[in-house]
């Protein structure tokens, strides 16, 4: 019975979804695919960007207006570990992050950061209370940042 539920709603939301262009919708137009060679098919060609969807996603915000549809997120983990490829001090003293995969992380929190050296800087984020993350550089102290690129 849910297999059958699950492909109503696939098939009613598969054309408008896939017309998006979206990964999300292009998953749901694989799920409604009757035949299961074209069906295996359709997700191995989406395979490798799924399994990187959720780690550009992590720590993105999205804002919509009250017309807009809300945004179908991949399902996003409570962490995630990353290759740093700089990190800079602006002249307040706060540090930013930025990512090899293209992510920029700043510190949000009054807290003197030293001694990360010249590299290779692995970072492990996790979410935080209240919907903060916390950032820890090769096992260094941990300190609240935010995603802003």
């Amino acid at each position: 019975m849910r297999k059958v539920i699950f492909l109503a709603i696939s098939l009613a939301i598969a054309p408008a979804a896939a017309a998006q262009g979206d990964l999300m919708g292009r998953v749901v137009a694989c799920a409604g695919i009757d035949d299961a060679a074209k069906r295996h098919a359709c997700f191995d060609v989406l395979t490798p960007e799924l399994r990187g969807a959720p780690e550009k996603a992590f720590g993105e915000r999205s804002v919509k207006s009250s017309s807009e549809q809300p945004k179908i997120l991949p399902v996003e983990p409570d962490r995630v570990s990353l290759k740093v490829s700089s990190i800079t001090r602006d002249q307040d003293g706060t540090m930013s992050f930025a990512m090899e995969n293209g992510q920029v992380w700043i510190q949000t929190e009054a807290k003197t950061l030293s001694g990360y050296g010249n590299g290779p800087w692995n970072a492990e984020i996790r979410k935080g209370m209240g919907g903060s993350f916390l950032m820890q550089v090769n096992g260094r102290a941990a300190v609240r940042v935010k995603r802003i690129k």
